[in-house]
């Protein structure tokens, strides 16, 4: 028989699962209402920066104890593969196919991953669950408009939804089993090597172009977010 507090987490869990299918349907309305999108980049920015320092790379100091020193050089052969991507597709290119599909698998791994490992980390109450979800959701929303202004219709036509399916079936894999540790430890290394790069290569300009107090206002509040949730003591 399903215990109560089972029942519960994975109400919690479907809770932040569609929220961030809500953020990836919302994202073509809200980019025409933006009406300063630089503010809104370097906010998005500091908020995956923190992150990353907050986040990713805590993750991977806990993974060491799992699958040792190693899971750092799989970090950076995360970072590497992508900065030679984008090296690979600089402009007139950066439109190319290969670069949007890897672009487009690394985060469909990343809604699936985020969603499938929820459970083994979920906040302490439903509240702070629901100020987890939205504050993935704002870098879920963040990241679709990105990948509307540099790939246009074809990400809202379809590349979209498959982030939404990636949302689904990462709910659906929850749903009958658990994620064995060192697959999502060695997942998580890539992805965190991917966001590091993703994260330095698409903000620091933007922050750069006196957008500074919108980029600090995005690194407080998620690390505000952090304190909340108990993850800092």
């Amino acid at each position: 028989m399903v215990s109560l507090s089972s029942w519960s987490e994975q109400w919690e869990i479907l809770l932040v699962a569609l929220i961030l299918v809500a953020a990836h349907l919302i994202a073509p309305r809200v980019k025409g209402l933006i009406k300063h999108p630089e503010r809104q980049q370097a906010l998005g920015g500091g908020l995956s920066v923190a992150y990353v320092f907050l986040h990713l790379i805590p993750s991977l100091d806990a993974a060491d104890g799992v699958v040792g020193p190693r899971i750092y050089f799989i970090g950076l052969l995360g970072f590497v593969a992508f900065y030679g991507l984008d090296v690979m597709f600089q402009p007139p290119k950066h439109t190319h196919p290969t670069k949007y599909h890897a672009y487009l698998s690394t985060f469909f791994v990343y809604d699936g991953l985020l969603i499938f490992t929820l459970g083994l980390n979920l906040p302490p109450t439903p509240v702070l669950t629901l100020v987890f979800a939205l504050s993935l959701a704002l870098d879920v929303l963040n990241t679709d408009l990105e990948m509307q202004d540099e790939y246009g219709e074809r990400f809202v036509k379809w590349g979209r939804w498959l982030l939404i399916a990636g949302v689904a079936i990462g709910y659906g894999l929850n749903l009958v089993r658990r994620p064995h540790p060192v697959v999502v430890d060695l997942l998580t290394a890539a992805l965190a090597g991917f966001m590091i790069f993703h994260t330095n290569n698409g903000v620091f300009p933007v922050s750069r172009n006196k957008k500074f107090p919108w980029f600090l206002a995005g690194v407080l509040a998620f690390w505000v977010l952090h304190v909340l949730l108990g993850a800092v003591d």
